[in-house]
């Protein structure tokens, strides 16, 4: 069947974490702590859904900073000027034609994150992606991080759908294997070549970016 509503992950999916490397650059020496921070933070929201503690993402993501800090905390400013960052990231330079283009085709479109619903609504009020969203929505409702199939269950509420009826739009192999396990279809966004790790599921779309997504998508469903 055709999935016409379209749920789309946020961060490296939507948006572009590169402007952070400049960050950690600064306060830890090299840039490439980004990425490290960036696991071990989607690696704790894993174990606080797993657990049944759940604990807010940005109060994770200060946690996973002072980790990484170990014996020197760091300051608040310093802090600040990671959140601050996160708040303004830029959409990928295809983001918003390739949702403008859905939309003219009558998709409906959720955007749904691990990010707290303040953070997320300040990213896109930002970035300007508000206006083409249906829902911008945080799993913070759920109070279950993705892949549970509890977060997924948000967008479908949203939209007062099934979950087989939405198709789930990531940069993360793991993102999209949650969403088809839990009912889902998927599509995979394979930014600077990723490949999805074969022990998980592999969905029916593939693309390079968001535009060659979109395209697929609107072939497929359109």
């Amino acid at each position: 069947m055709p999935h016409r509503h379209l749920v789309f992950d946020v961060n490296e999916t939507l948006l572009d974490l590169a402007p952070l490397d400049s960050v950690f650059e600064s306060l830890f020496g090299s840039a490439a702590v980004r990425q490290q921070w960036f696991e071990n933070l989607l690696h704790w929201s894993t174990i606080t859904t797993l657990t049944g503690e759940f604990r807010d993402f940005t109060q994770l993501a200060d946690a996973c900073l002072e980790a990484l800090a170990g014996d020197k905390p760091l300051a608040r400013s310093d802090k600040d000027r990671v959140f601050d960052a996160i708040a303004t990231l830029a959409p990928h330079p295809e983001v918003s034609d390739a949702l403008t283009l859905l939309r003219e085709h009558g998709f409906k479109l959720v955007a749904l994150t691990n990010s707290a619903q303040k953070t997320v609504d300040q990213q896109f009020a930002h970035a300007g992606l508000t206006p083409l969203f249906d829902h911008v929505l945080s799993v913070d409702h759920a109070r279950k991080y993705k892949p549970h199939p509890a977060a997924y269950a948000v967008a479908a509420n949203a939209l007062d759908c099934d979950l087989f009826a939405l198709r789930l739009i990531a940069a993360h192999d793991w993102d999209v294997t949650g969403a088809i396990r839990a009912g889902c279809a998927g599509a995979f966004v394979a930014r600077h070549g990723a490949v999805m790790n074969p022990v998980g599921e592999v969905p029916d779309i593939v693309g390079t970016d968001l535009a060659d997504v979109a395209q697929r998508i609107i072939e497929h469903d359109g």
